[in-house]
């Protein structure tokens, strides 16, 4: 983990340092999302398409989802 600093202004505003653009691949006039968790936020760019960016999450606990989903209907009859 890498600890980059940076200081916030009297009107709240932070310039994102360069090497944190530089790893998100940030672009001027980009949308960010800030997750916030208790005390941590973690700084994302806003994907384009959310269903692409969720696509994936989770392979450990459903390492074939198919699988799974066909399983689980194959309950309700």
């Amino acid at each position: 983990m890498q600890v980059i600093v940076a200081r916030m202004s009297t009107k709240y505003q932070v310039v994102i340092p360069k090497p944190v653009r530089e790893a998100l691949h940030l672009r001027p006039q980009e949308t960010l999302l800030f997750l916030v968790d208790g005390g941590t936020v973690i700084l994302r760019p806003r994907p384009e398409r959310f269903t692409e960016a969720l696509q994936g999450l989770h392979q450990e606990i459903w390492p074939d989802a198919d699988t799974w989903l066909e399983e689980e209907r194959a309950t309700w009859e």
